[in-house]
């Protein structure tokens, strides 16, 4: 039997309930990691917490954090140590859409609730965390082929700042040997998939369980860093 990748690992997963980030914390449980998964409400990770008794990994905890909210995310992360003593894998991956269109018909009221969610939520998770980061521990944050792109209203935009907060967050945490790296898993079936997309098939369209490999290699130790594309992992 292949030993496990993560055995002794200790990660923290937002937006564990469903999609990309459900799938992540059940990879990592296979390989042996423990894990303390977050969602808006704690009951949305009952499910998780069900299929994590016949995995060989630990589900420490399951929390609720609105990232929002950032003494909701003060309080996750402190619950976070509580069960953990230290962490070595952060996955940011919990983000709202938000209206798509021009940055110029975005309501000021939705732009401000996606920078709120999806770019300052994992930083400030990152800081609350920072001290109870291993030397050598991963951030992952996970972004969007919209990054940057025109007509993807706030998500376009907050996505492209996320990326560009990996690189700050990087060169921040470069004396601790922490890699940062933010994965674009590419098109998947979940429901912020369907909700941007409402006519596609949703059978035509990958699981979110193929691709969780980068997810798992480079919180094994695979030295990776920046943007990457979860379609082109070859390693």
């Amino acid at each position: 039997m292949s030993p496990l990748r993560l055995q002794g690992r200790r990660a923290v997963v937002s937006g564990g309930s469903r999609g990309v980030g459900r799938a992540v914390c059940l990879a990592y449980l296979r390989e042996g990691a423990t894990v303390v998964a977050t969602a808006r409400s704690a009951t949305h990770l009952d499910g998780l917490r069900r299929d994590a008794e016949a995995l060989p990994g630990v589900l420490a905890g399951t929390l609720a954090m609105d990232l929002a909210d950032p003494e909701s995310v003060r309080a996750a992360a402190a619950g976070a140590r509580a069960l953990l003593g230290r962490v070595d894998i952060v996955v940011n991956n919990a983000a709202v859409l938000g209206p798509r269109g021009p940055l110029t018909a975005t309501p000021f009221g939705d732009l401000r609730s996606a920078l709120a969610v999806n770019v300052a939520g994992p930083v400030e998770l990152v800081a609350a965390l920072a001290d109870a980061l291993s030397d050598g521990a991963v951030i992952i944050n996970v972004t969007s082929g919209a990054a940057g792109r025109a007509r993807w209203g706030a998500y376009g935009l907050t996505k492209a700042a996320l990326n560009i907060a990996t690189d700050m967050l990087a060169e921040d945490l470069a004396e601790r040997r922490v890699r940062c790296v933010a994965i674009n898993p590419g098109p998947v079936r979940t429901e912020m998939r369907h909700a941007a997309y409402p006519d596609e098939d949703p059978a035509t369209v990958r699981h979110p369980r193929s691709i969780v490999e980068p997810f798992v290699a480079i919180a094994a130790g695979a030295p990776v860093e920046g943007v990457l594309e979860a379609s082109e992992w070859t390693r």
